[in-house]
């Protein structure tokens, strides 16, 4: 589970003792690991994979300061919820499908410690939105040898920020925002470069959500109730985060898309880096539609 730039866990670790948090982490089958901000609960979940091209740890000033801050206001708003920053094996060393093998083994991990379906959220950033969406592929074109979670219905949401919903770099915001977003052109293809080993012509719809077919995402509304995507209309993949979006509304009818004005990749966490999460616009609209979306407002 060790890149070239460490592992979450030492940066969990570090951050909780800071943050005055009990550090509380499973390790679970296939080598993944649970870590928990703030306290084990079980009857609401939000599992949450972080970005980084699949090839770094978390950043704890970006998502672990953003899961703090949703972990607390959800405490206020819906009651308990448990709050997990999932780590998963880093490439070049585990390919495609290593991932998808430890997010299923979560989310069965949970239902086995009693979480319903329905009270389990999905949420990541970048490549993190990109594992939800393996998970949906899955789902719906159950991959050979990879054991799927035995759910009893949808679950309840996915929260998709900045999601990498493709390796093609011809759409024009990539040109028109290369110099403005904080993630190039040129990072985006590197990291792209190390993710593409193991990815087949038959496989590359589960890694590319935006190469697949308008009908491969038929009975989607059989995996997540609802759904928020969020692009920054300064980042480079706004445009096929945007047309991939209206793919996802006609699959499922409580979908939300959202363009940030002057956003960049992951604009949110960029915000919580620097101090300024909690006043932001996006996290006001991310944090209202993982309240409603625990109180079943569907």
């Amino acid at each position: 589970m060790v890149s070239v730039m460490g592992s979450t866990t030492p940066l969990y670790e570090k951050w909780a003792r800071q943050t005055k948090l009990e550090v509380l982490s499973d390790e679970i089958s296939e080598g993944a690991k649970l870590h928990w901000v703030g306290s084990r609960k079980y009857e609401r979940v939000f599992l949450y994979f972080h970005g980084g091209g699949f090839s770094l740890p978390l950043n704890p000033q970006e998502q672990l300061n953003f899961l703090h801050k949703v972990q607390r206001d959800l405490q206020t708003s819906v009651g308990d919820v448990g709050v997990i920053a999932f780590e998963y094996s880093l490439t070049p060393s585990s390919p495609f499908p290593t991932q998808l093998r430890q997010v299923n083994a979560a989310i069965s991990y949970l239902i086995s410690k009693g979480t319903a379906p329905a009270n389990i959220i999905l949420g990541g950033d970048s490549a993190g939105g990109n594992l939800v969406l393996q998970f949906a592929s899955h789902i719906l074109h159950p991959l050979q040898n990879i054991p799927a979670p035995a759910t009893s219905g949808p679950l309840g949401g996915a929260l998709l920020i900045s999601p990498w919903v493709t390796f093609d770099d011809s759409s024009p915001s990539f040109a028109e925002n290369d110099k403005l977003d904080t993630t190039s052109r040129a990072i985006l293809n590197f990291l792209a470069d190390l993710v593409r080993p193991g990815i087949t012509p038959e496989t590359r719809a589960y890694f590319e959500p935006f190469a697949a077919d308008d009908s491969w995402w038929t009975g989607l509304d059989k995996v997540f109730h609802r759904i928020l995507s969020t692009a920054g209309s300064a980042e480079c993949l706004r445009d096929p985060i945007l047309a991939f979006g209206e793919t996802l509304k006609k699959h499922v009818e409580d979908t939300t898309v959202v363009l940030e004005k002057n956003g960049v990749h992951e604009d949110v966490l960029r915000d919580f880096g620097v101090g300024q999460g909690e006043k932001s616009d996006a996290y006001k609209l991310d944090i209202e539609w993982l309240s409603d979306t625990f109180k079943g407002r569907r």
